[in-house]
């Protein structure tokens, strides 16, 4: 099966016991997808970047927020990665870095790493910090894998290696309208989210020719949900999806039952928590998230290891470490093997969340599957695919 088989089989590896039967499903399928011309040139070194150790070990940096506010999701996040390079039996070095709460505290740690030799840096968390890290990254010649969701930070050099919430709402949409939904009802806050999800709705109905005769942006403090009821109450619509957690969704999701509204409750990638999802006014309602099952070894070898249950966000500093152990894993060609052509793969990769590649934008895209929401935990409705050759990619 040539170089496809041979990626595909270290990224199994890498995606621990959860992932091979599906990665090995994907096998033939990605074999079949033809390589296109590179998507870009990767970038080249600048005569004032520092020059990186010629010692052949390739050094992978790590920032993450280890001190501050998000401390102990950092340190989670850490361990995850450290677990990556224990199950790969990669080579790589990692660099492990505080970027604090701040852009200052991120962009000295990715100096910090490049004067250590670097040859990609994976990380910040946050978005503000993207920028003075990309700034560093992109002066030494080396790519960056950020775990920010704000798609305005991608692009050149940098990478979202994120759960996009507007991947999340295109899937839903896709599937509803697939199921004969095309009047939606979207209701999210008025803040930066609610609209930004909005923009998402508005393009998913386009691309799935549904419409969006409700659109309600709510107040963040809303307690009473009756003009919402109003509004949902005097349109016919097939689904309403709620872009929101907490307090507010907890209002919301009961408030359709006891008004006699049978449209179909949908979410987004933030139901992906059992917390959420579990809850009961919940249960019917679907979203797309990646297949819970696929993380399940990853989530008891981490408890088990740690005495707690891993964050949500810790299997993308798993699934970074082990893009680096299979892009490091290549044919050796010489040089920097983290190029932007390698890291574009159209074939991608299998994580433990699934299959993901990047696109020419930096954005990464995944295969997500649509799960029901049970107060025993969620079910899958429609699996996540496994390869890239499907019309919604």
């Amino acid at each position: 099966m040539g170089r496809s088989r041979g990626t595909l089989r270290r990224l199994v590896r890498l995606a621990g016991v959860a992932a091979t039967a599906a990665a090995l499903a994907a096998c033939a399928q990605f074999q079949t997808v033809q390589r296109p011309a590179p998507i870009a040139q990767a970038p080249t070194q600048q005569p004032s970047a520092p020059s990186r150790p010629d010692d052949g070990v390739l050094r992978v940096g790590l920032l993450l927020p280890l001190s501050g506010s998000s401390a102990a999701l950092g340190e989670a996040m850490q361990r995850a990665a450290q677990m990556a390079v224990f199950d790969t039996g990669t080579q790589v070095e990692l660099l492990p870095r505080d970027s604090g709460d701040s852009p200052t505290g991120a962009g000295e740690a990715a100096r910090s790493v490049i004067a250590q030799g670097a040859d990609i840096i994976l990380g910040p968390l946050f978005s503000k910090s993207v920028s003075p890290v990309a700034q560093q990254a992109r002066a030494a010649g080396i790519n960056v894998v950020a775990f920010s969701t704000d798609t305005a930070q991608a692009g050149g050099n940098v990478f979202l290696l994120s759960f996009l919430p507007q991947q999340a709402i295109d899937r839903v949409v896709g599937y509803g309208v697939g199921h004969g939904m095309r009047r939606y009802a979207f209701l999210a806050p008025n803040t930066a989210y609610g609209q930004l999800m909005s923009r998402a709705m508005t393009e998913a109905a386009a691309k799935y020719g549904a419409e969006v005769p409700v659109v309600d942006l709510y107040d963040s403090k809303m307690t009473d949900p009756t003009p919402v009821q109003q509004k949902l109450q005097s349109a016919q619509v097939d689904a309403v999806l709620v872009a929101d957690i907490g307090s507010r969704l907890s209002l919301l999701a009961p408030m359709l039952g006891y008004s006699g509204i049978t449209a179909k409750l949908m979410g987004t990638g933030q139901w992906d928590d059992p917390a959420v999802n579990k809850q009961p006014y919940l249960s019917g309602a679907w979203y797309a998230a990646p297949d819970p099952s696929r993380r399940a070894d990853f989530e008891s070898r981490y408890a088990q290891q740690f005495g707690a249950a891993p964050p949500r966000l810790a299997t993308l500093a798993y699934d970074a470490v082990a893009l680096t152990a299979a892009l490091a894993n290549q044919p050796a060609t010489g040089g920097n093997p983290f190029t932007t052509v390698a890291l574009q793969d159209p074939n991608g990769f299998v994580g433990i969340d699934g299959i993901f590649r990047f696109g020419p934008n930096g954005l990464v895209q995944r295969g997500l599957a649509v799960l029901e929401a049970q107060p025993s935990g969620p079910t899958v409705v429609d699996p996540a695919p496994d390869s890239f050759s499907g019309a919604a990619f």
